[in-house]
């Protein structure tokens, strides 16, 4: 499992990031999946947060 993986390898910052809305766990799993029957990816909470965050820093 990838977040077991991280918490082993990084146990510091696997707990700050579980305790911080800044961080957003992405491993994948059955996202490809759902992508594929949408038919896009930008519906996707990880995508869209993602896209949000761009759009937040001032260029």
């Amino acid at each position: 499992d990838t977040l077991q993986e991280f918490k082993n390898l990084s146990p510091g910052l696997y707990l700050a990031a579980m305790d911080s809305a800044q961080y957003y766990f992405f491993t994948g799993g059955g996202t490809v999946l759902k992508a594929i029957e949408e038919g896009t990816p930008y519906g996707l909470e990880p995508v869209q947060a993602l896209i949000e965050n761009a759009e937040q820093k001032p260029k």
